[in-house]
Formats: C-alpha cells, sequence, structure tokens
C-alpha cells in the first residue's frame, strides 16, 4: 500500500476551474451520445482515445466513433444519460476521472434502466481543450422498464 505522501506525491488536485471543464466534458460526451450526434462525440475524444467496455477495447478515434455509429444506427429510439458524483485527480498523464452513470433508453419492445461508472483519463490538447483520452465504461446494473406509449 501507498503511503499518504507518496500518493500525494503521485495525483493533485484539480482546479475548480478544471474540475468544472471536466464536467462539462463529460455532459457534452453524455449529451452526444443521446442525440446520436456523431461530430459531437469527435470533438469529445482525443485522437488517439482507447475506449474500454465489456466486449473490449477500441482504439483510436475512427473506431470509436465506428462503433458508436453501430449504437446510434440501431434499435435505440430514445435515451439519456445523467452523469454524476464526478472525482477528478491531476497526474503526468492527464486528469483521472470517475464518475456514476445512470442511462434510461427506449426501444420498440420497452426499455431500460443502466446504472454504471465511468474511469476515464481526460487530457489537455494543443489548442487548450480537454478531450477523453481513455474511457472505461462498467455496466454494473440493468434493470427492464415497462414503457407505456401514449
Amino acid at each position: 500500500m501507498l503511503s499518504n505522501t507518496h500518493q500525494k506525491e503521485k495525483s493533485a488536485s484539480v482546479t475548480p476551474t478544471e474540475m468544472e471543464a471536466v464536467r462539462e466534458l463529460l455532459y457534452r460526451y453524455a449529451r452526444a451520445v443521446d442525440t446520436s450526434d456523431e461530430d459531437l462525440l469527435a470533438d469529445c475524444l482525443h485522437p488517439d482515445v482507447v475506449l474500454h467496455r465489456v466486449d473490449g477495447p477500441r482504439h483510436g478515434r475512427d473506431a470509436v466513433l465506428a462503433f458508436y455509429r453501430t449504437v446510434f444506427d440501431g434499435p435505440t429510439t430514445w435515451s439519456k444519460h445523467l452523469v454524476s458524483n464526478v472525482t477528478c485527480t491531476s497526474g503526468p498523464d492527464g486528469i483521472a476521472v470517475h464518475a456514476y452513470f445512470h442511462a434510461v433508453s427506449t426501444n420498440a419492445d420497452g426499455g431500460l434502466s443502466v446504472f454504471g461508472e465511468y474511469s476515464d483519463q481526460v487530457v489537455r490538447c494543443d489548442d487548450n481543450s480537454l478531450r477523453i483520452a481513455v474511457k472505461s465504461i462498467d455496466v454494473q446494473q440493468t434493470f427492464p422498464l415497462e414503457v407505456t406509449r401514449g
């Protein structure tokens, strides 16, 4: 186990301004996924991004966007991702970000409520923007939903 002194040397707190910028990045990512906005999603991702999911990693922005195109073209007719409990630490590889998510979606057969966690690495790019360099999605619970159609 690392001593508290050693842990402080390896990571540091982020400033309130950085924290808000990280939250904004996560919110834009969620909105991009919910609205099938490939341009907005691409803007959230570093060119060398790695996406980790239970079905394996995807390397590079093009591969990640190709995966999300299959999601956008899939059976989901509506979705909302809520991101909360965001914590950040700054380190030599950028900002380590941990957050909870709750996603609700519908399709022709019903709905699904999904709970999980994101473990991301965010980096500052040459244009001073923050982008996701590593996105790890850990789905922890899913619950089917009955959807009433109005």
